[in-house]
């Protein structure tokens, strides 16, 4: 037995299940000396400024060789620093920052911290929802795998989802995204006036690149504030850049109450952010112990957080996203003129979905032909993922760094996978090739 199997405890593994040695921007190596490119930016986004990027490297060996952790009591200058920077990015009003060690930690902190304010238990989410997958943040998703493996499928008992607005597959009929907006409606009303909290990614990540009309965006701001529901948006996947803006949120318009974000933010380094409006925050809530872990607020991640802010806005790395994402759809918009198994291209910026599927007419996911299509990619040097239900949605995010002559051959290589996922769902190819 190889001492992967034999000592390191998984979750999700796959066949092939590689070991990699070094990381350059896009790059990827393995210990045989092979290299990928990686069009997941790491898992989702950390690595959205390039694997092993150097200036965050020298931050966080700077912070390292000074100060690394504190005792939560107290603080660090490089955490103010930090915090103080990231209030001027975040959208208006959520100037309280505090630094967590992931986005599933900056979510559960979030629905507390809704809790405590408002004094209400209940928090709702949308169908297709991911948030993390601690015992709570599970019991908002709205993905049924996230949760069936557990028995009973439990859940928090508070906690429940509403449709989304699917924009390709609504669940309540094409163009109907005014009847989520109901189901919403509904779902606020019909309770016991007890919900703290919507929560909501404005594109669902790991759901397939999901986007929902913008009049949904309007309607959801209106509904909570009639209601004096927090709204709370999950910008872990879509934070910082990656959608051609700063925030997601500004896209649409977008101004939450709550905003979590991570992975991009701490370029490897594992951080989590929410952010706050100020008015909500008293110094009772401060002084209590209402979220307390090891690693908040520590000045290792702040370092790390510094250095990616300055990648980005030195770097324009907003305007390259819209750049390079422009490029992908155009190429995989053209590719699905010529390739029927692609149903939908879609998604902001540099976050980009390529939806397959068996029939254009039903939409039914070509999800057996994407399972055998990833292994295919990484045989030819593509790392890659499909997300969404059906298991058949390309999630198409490399480095915003990454350089011309690999994106180039990203694309070329999606093209390649394309045609293999044609082929396999025509029977020209057979299964488990």
């Amino acid at each position: 037995m190889d001492p992967d199997s034999r000592y390191v405890l998984h979750s999700l593994r796959r066949d092939p299940c590689l070991t990699f040695v070094r990381g350059e921007n896009a790059r990827l190596w393995d210990s045989d000396g092979r290299m990928y490119l990686d069009t997941m930016s790491g898992s989702a986004g950390p690595a959205m400024v390039g694997h092993a990027n150097p200036r965050v490297a020298e931050a966080v060996a700077r912070q390292m060789a000074t100060l690394p952790t504190t005792n939560i009591l107290h603080q660090s200058d490089t955490l103010i620093a930090y915090c103080m920077r990231l209030a001027g990015l975040m959208p208006e009003g959520l100037t309280k920052v505090a630094v967590l060690a992931g986005g599933g930690d900056a979510v559960e902190a979030a629905i507390k911290l809704a809790m405590r304010v408002t004094g209400r238990t209940e928090v709702l989410s949308l169908h297709g929802a991911y948030h993390g997958m601690s015992l709570a943040t599970m019991s908002l998703a709205g993905i049924v795998g996230d949760r069936s493996w557990l028995p009973g499928a439990v859940r928090w008992p508070t906690f429940r989802q509403v449709p989304n607005a699917d924009t390709y597959r609504n669940p309540l009929g094409e163009g109907a995204w005014e009847a989520s907006v109901r189901a919403l409606e509904s779902a606020l009303d019909g309770g016991y006036g007890q919900v703290a909290a919507f929560v909501m990614e404005i594109v669902q990540g790991p759901n397939g690149h999901v986007l929902f009309p913008p009049g949904y965006y309007e309607a959801v701001q209106r509904v909570c504030r009639e209601r004096d529901v927090l709204l709370i948006v999950d910008e872990i996947q879509t934070g910082l850049a990656r959608c051609g803006a700063t925030w997601a949120c500004d896209l649409f318009g977008v101004r939450p109450d709550m905003l979590v974000a991570g992975k991009a933010l701490g370029g490897g380094v594992p951080i989590g952010v929410l952010a706050a409006r100020a008015d909500l925050i008293d110094e009772g809530i401060e002084s209590g112990a209402w979220n307390i872990l090891t690693f908040m607020n520590q000045p290792l991640a702040a370092a790390a957080g510094m250095a990616v802010l300055d990648v980005v806005a030195e770097e324009s790395l907003a305007e390259r996203a819209r750049e390079l994402g422009a490029r992908a759809t155009e190429r995989f918009r053209e590719l699905a003129g010529r390739c029927t198994v692609i149903g939908d291209v879609r998604g902001p910026g540099l976050f980009v979905g390529i939806d397959y599927v068996l029939d254009r007419g039903t939409k039914q996911p070509a999800s057996a032909a994407c399972a055998d299509a990833w292994q295919y990619a990484a045989r030819h040097g593509l790392l890659c993922q499909f997300g969404g239900i059906g298991g058949n949605v390309l999630k198409f995010k490399p480095p915003l760094t990454t350089p011309d002559e690999d994106f180039e051959r990203m694309l070329g290589l999606v093209e390649d996978v394309t045609g293999f996922i044609e082929k396999r769902v025509s029977g020209r190819v057979a299964a488990g090739v």
